[in-house]
């Protein structure tokens, strides 16, 4: 069977996703870049499927979507450069890998974490609902490209999801920026939307000394 598709907007769609995820659940959630599949960080079985759905090798760095800045300290160790960037593109398309709080469960801290608040207030009721963030990345699958309707979401993941929110057609379509700030420099992982000497700029570093 389908997953059901509601709207973001919907009345009863915030308190039904978070039944699902309550109840071990993935869902699909509208962002500003694609398309992402969600649960909640605290059900391993749901992490563990979440990926074999995807039939993509888990990331390097553990994906959280978070509601607001304050919680980069919960899931990870801020550093200055992280914090720089933050300001400058929070809530954006930029994800930044710092490495793991240890106060994260062992499963959580085995890796680093991938964080990125995304400006999209729609979710925000939903990220407040659930203690302010996702373990969360984008729906895609392999040999497939990403999901920016929810319709495309449902074509690849509707037999195994409970939800998908539909917020409209995302608005940028591409995969957001990665900027690993564990090294110093920090490195970019992963280009997108945010120039690079924009990246370079807000840490103030001249791009020939971060190129690597």
């Amino acid at each position: 069977m389908s997953a059901l598709i509601l709207s973001v907007r919907s009345p009863t769609a915030i308190a039904r996703a978070v039944e699902l995820l309550q109840a071990g659940q993935i869902i699909v959630i509208p962002t500003d870049t694609i398309y992402g599949i969600a649960v909640l960080p605290d059900k391993p079985e749901a992490i563990a499927h979440l990926y074999e759905i995807r039939n993509r090798d888990p990331e390097p760095a553990s994906p959280f979507l978070m509601a607001r800045t304050e919680y980069m300290d919960v899931l990870g160790r801020s550093t200055r450069t992280a914090q720089r960037l933050a300001r400058s593109f929070w809530p954006g398309l930029l994800t930044l890998i710092l490495s793991p709080n240890p106060d994260l469960s062992p499963a959580l801290r085995a890796l680093p974490v991938a964080l990125r608040v995304p400006n999209f207030p729609m979710l925000l009721p939903l990220f407040e609902a659930v203690g302010g963030f996702l373990f969360a990345t984008g729906a895609v699958c392999r040999g497939e490209g990403p999901a920016i309707t929810a319709r495309e979401a449902a074509a690849l993941f509707g037999d195994e999801v409970g939800l998908i929110l539909d917020g409209g057609r995302a608005p940028f379509g591409i995969p957001s920026t990665i900027v690993d700030c564990v090294p110093d420099p920090p490195e970019i992982r992963r280009r997108g939307v945010i120039p690079e000497e924009k990246i370079w700029e807000a840490v103030g570093l001249a791009p020939s000394r971060a190129i690597r």
